[in-house]
């Protein structure tokens, strides 16, 4: 049981993961004229940000529940 959990909440932050580089990184090439490289670690900042707040909100709504 606990596997499915955690599966949840890797899923959720992948899913975050990867909406939030592919939106950011398309909005700041588009709107601004940030350098390749500072674009990317924006990109992975957001992301990871995304994806640890997915993971946390979806592990603790799985553990409340059982």
């Amino acid at each position: 049981m606990a596997d499915k959990k955690r599966t949840a909440a890797d899923g959720a932050a992948f899913a975050a993961l990867f909406i939030v580089a592919l939106a950011v990184n398309i909005c700041l090439a588009v709107f601004t004229d940030v350098e390749v490289i500072l674009r990317w670690g924006i990109t992975a900042v957001a992301g990871i940000a995304a994806a640890a707040t997915a993971y946390a909100i979806v592990s603790r709504r799985s553990r409340s529940r059982g």
